[in-house]
């Protein structure tokens, strides 16, 4: 455990030290469910998300950039916890008592852990995006950006128009960005085409690097030249309305590079 714990401190150095910053929590996939399913309790399960947290500040406090750093907690899906790839689909549906449910615990505690903001991210479901919200006016306030998955630039993963997804989070007061992530990065220049336009928040943007999701074998196809990619489109992106550029799955040290070369 020790070793897998400083191999994640690690990671966030390195994103840091590279011009990242923000550093998004490893909770992604922590749900207090998830934990349960493998033999943990309830107290186990929370210390260990509170320990992701702590392991992002950690890396912050060593890092000897200048810049501003902050800390945005990481809250997937239900569909990352199913495992099965349905946030790229979105093909799931629970009651909005019991999405409130599912998020509380883990929203809680990157709350009480002084995350500077929440990432609600990689949502592919309309109704679950509007749960979460509603849940997140019962909780001690934080600011939160919300992005997607797509199923084309118009779309959300369940088929709901991102137009109408936009208009719910124009109109929420604690959503201060949105957009899209682990999406194709050949996707983001005509998502931002539709969005930007009507934007009246930050717009963020964060791809993976082309690659493809298998759900049976759990792996991914890894894009070939994702760092050329990614130096060859961040300033176009950013002309578009895109003020967070980020990388997603199969990125990493030489994709946050390129964009921030990129920009500077």
């Amino acid at each position: 455990m020790t070793t897998t714990l400083k191999k994640i401190k690690d990671v966030h150095q390195a994103y840091f030290y590279v011009g990242a910053n923000i550093a998004i929590v490893s909770t992604y996939q922590a749900s207090v469910q998830g934990y349960l399913d493998q033999g943990y309790n309830v107290d186990q399960a929370k210390a260990l998300i509170k320990r992701a947290v702590q392991l992002a500040d950690e890396a912050r406090q060593v890092s000897d950039s200048i810049q501003p750093k902050f800390l945005a907690g990481a809250v997937g899906p239900y569909g990352a916890y199913l495992a099965d790839g349905s946030e790229y689909r979105g093909d799931y549906k629970l009651s909005d008592k019991a999405y409130r449910e599912f998020h509380h615990d883990r929203l809680a505690v990157l709350i009480a852990e002084d995350c500077d903001l929440l990432a609600i991210e990689t949502m592919p479901n309309y109704q679950e995006i509007k749960a979460i919200l509603e849940l997140l006016k019962e909780l001690p306030e934080i600011p939160i950006w919300v992005t997607c998955t797509l199923k084309d630039a118009k779309t959300l993963s369940d088929g709901t128009p991102f137009k109408q997804v936009q208009a719910l989070l124009e109109a929420n007061p604690q959503v201060i960005a949105y957009g899209a992530n682990c999406i194709a990065p050949e996707l983001v220049t005509s998502f931002l085409k539709q969005v930007q336009p009507t934007a009246q928040k930050d717009l963020v943007i964060y791809p993976n690097s082309g690659a493809s999701y298998s759900p049976e074998v759990k792996e991914w196809d890894a894009a070939p030249h994702s760092q050329q990619t990614f130096q060859t489109y961040t300033k176009q992106w950013h002309k578009q309305g895109a003020k967070w550029i980020g990388g997603c799955c199969c990125t990493s040290e030489p994709e946050v590079r390129a964009i921030v070369s990129s920009l500077n």
